[in-house]
């Protein structure tokens, strides 16, 4: 069960610290209420965040062997293979740190214990919504389907998140290479050309002295400016990991043109495959809204989570309670709570699904579409400048030898 840190006033006033155990944030903090604590801050351990952060941090070629393994096996449980001989070909075909795990899943599942936890005691591997909805699967007798459609999720969510990359990689390349151009010309190139110019005794222009006041400061401090980055890419890896600075970096995207709306859509796809996958599984919904939860990266959506949640035990309705959402639009809200209503919200979540999907790849689209030509054009104009600013003075030379 997950551990909690808390800090809280009593009704006296007076300010504590401990540790409570509780299934979900949303049922810690409201045991705390209960004993009569006002709660100032409540966070998971540090233990329990390193848990997270590793699950979170699930290595892509991990992703795509654990998708892999989910196909082959229902292949072989549909063929009439029992559990531990398709293991056992699984096996075979697999080499390295996840052949171990195999092997160690295998002699579990041989020595009577069930699949679900057999995989639970790998989460580097196995994510808690994959174990979970393999149990349920073990459960109703349908444990081929559950592995197709946590392959499938599996598959759609890579798609994702190879879009978004994909999206964000090619900006980010053409700065860091428009940037080292720039740096090469400011430090090697212009400081020759200008020395020449000097050298021939004439005043120059307005554009050419500061072009050189900036390729001096580079030449001068070009350590210093290296460590500073260097520094401040570490400190802002670092802070990364504290959990406050997440959720205010994952609030600063939201507000981001373009990047925002972007961001948002691909939360809620995720967040639409995850429970549509869940709930077809059979999972209840408060328990898999607990599930996603704990296993989302977006620290937004896990906090509006935990008010769906809260507001479900109390009885309440979730339109009121997520009527200022920064992830969820009235629209996705109002389905959500109707589906919820009637009876039929896996049905509506995989229509969300699809819809999102949809919207995701227009968005990135539009994204890389917008944002390519502004940075084209703004290193162009960098560029452009230097150019300008080298070539000015030796064509003010060349017209006056004419």
């Amino acid at each position: 069960m997950p551990v909690y840190e808390y800090k809280a006033l009593d009704t006296a006033g007076s300010a504590s610290r401990g540790t409570i155990t509780a299934d979900t944030p949303a049922a810690g903090r409201e045991r705390l209420r209960e004993s009569g604590l006002q709660l100032v801050e409540f966070d998971a351990t540090r233990f329990h965040r390193k848990g997270q952060w590793t699950l979170r941090t699930q290595r892509p070629g991990r992703r795509e062997k654990v998708a892999e393994f989910s196909r082959q096996l229902a292949m072989l449980l549909a063929a009439g293979v029992p559990l531990v001989g398709a293991l056992d070909v699984l096996i075979q075909q697999e080499r390295g740190s996840f052949d171990s795990v195999l092997r160690a899943v295998r002699e579990k599942v041989a020595s009577g214990q069930s699949l679900s936890d057999a995989l639970a005691e790998h989460p580097r591997w196995f994510e808690e919504i994959f174990s979970s909805a393999v149990q349920v699967g073990q459960m109703s007798g349908h444990l081929e389907t559950s592995l197709r459609e946590l392959a499938s999720f599996m598959r759609e969510r890579e798609t994702i998140r190879t879009r978004l990359f994909t999206a964000l990689a090619y900006p980010i390349i053409l700065s860091l290479v428009g940037t080292a151009v720039v740096i090469f010309l400011m430090s090697y190139v212009v400081p020759q050309l200008l020395t020449v110019l000097e050298a021939a005794g004439r005043s120059l222009p307005a554009a050419t002295v500061f072009l050189k006041g900036l390729s001096d400061f580079v030449t001068a401090h070009w350590l210093a400016l290296s460590l500073g980055s260097l520094v401040s890419i570490v400190t802002a890896t670092a802070s990364y990991k504290w959990r406050p600075v997440r959720r205010k970096w994952h609030e600063a995207q939201l507000a981001i043109p373009l990047l925002g709306p972007l961001i948002r859509k691909a939360v809620i796809s995720r967040f639409a495959q995850a429970m549509s996958l869940l709930l077809g599984s059979g999972v209840p919904f408060v328990e898999s809204l607990r599930l996603v939860t704990r296993n989302t990266q977006h620290l937004i959506l896990a906090r509006e989570l935990e008010q769906m949640e809260t507001a479900i035990q109390n009885g309440s309705d979730i339109a009121p309670t997520l009527a200022d959402s920064r992830v969820f639009p009235p629209s996705v809200v109002h389905v959500v709570a109707v589906g919820q209503e009637s009876g039929e919200l896996t049905k509506m979540l995989v229509q969300l699904r699809d819809a999102y999907g949809t919207e995701v790849s227009l968005a990135i689209g539009k994204f890389t579409a917008t944002l390519e030509p502004v940075l084209i054009v703004v290193m162009s104009a960098v560029v452009g400048f230097i150019v300008f600013a080298t070539m000015m003075p030796i064509l003010e030379v060349t017209r006056t030898l004419q």
